[in-house]
């Protein structure tokens, strides 16, 4: 075989082998993110349990929401919305939420899952029900559209199309932002 031709196969194989190594470090620092986050998720929950162990909190894996937190009036119904990178998001209308990484970034990139809870149909029960986004950990602002041109920030109270959406961090810091 050429010199050549085997530095060049060998080259190749050491490139190959490094795209491999990144492709599953990539996926084993996100399952890491992902378990850190509802790690965390369960924990803020849990203590709320402690304090009042009549609540219940649980893990679902339906598409349309990630947990269910029952309180003596209500029936949370919850989504996380995972914001690693500290992104606004912006609520453009009931199911398109857009993510900017700053104030002039002009790129289309939504979040993802908002719309099987937002569009979700629940029957109603003795208990009052509210649909829940929780940001993780955090975002840099959380916008709503009124209309074309006017925008408002979005607090823990505020209607957003039936729903609330707040960030972990601000539960986290104010557990008593939900309505128990």
């Amino acid at each position: 075989m050429v010199p050549a031709l085997r530095y060049s196969l060998i080259g190749l194989a050491i490139i190959i082998v490094l795209i491999v190594l990144y492709i599953v470090g990539i996926t084993i620092f996100n399952k890491r993110r992902l378990l850190s986050m509802n790690n965390a998720i369960n924990q803020l929950f849990s203590e709320y349990i402690k304090e009042n162990p009549d609540f219940k909190f649980e893990a679902v894996s339906k598409r349309e929401y990630d947990y269910l937190f029952e309180t003596y009036n209500y029936t949370y119904y919850i989504k996380i919305v995972p914001n690693f990178n500290n992104q606004e998001i912006t609520v453009n209308n009931s199911v398109k939420w857009q993510l900017r990484k700053s104030f002039n970034d002009e790129s289309l990139r939504f979040v993802e899952g908002i719309e099987p809870l937002m569009r979700m149909d629940i029957n109603q029960t003795s208990k009052k029900i509210k649909k829940l986004y929780i940001v993780y950990p955090n975002a840099r602002s959380l916008l709503k559209y009124i209309n074309e041109c006017e925008m408002e920030f979005v607090h823990a109270d505020t209607d957003v199309y039936g729903t609330n959406i707040i960030t972990y961090v601000n539960l986290n810091e104010n557990r008593d932002l939900l309505d128990l």
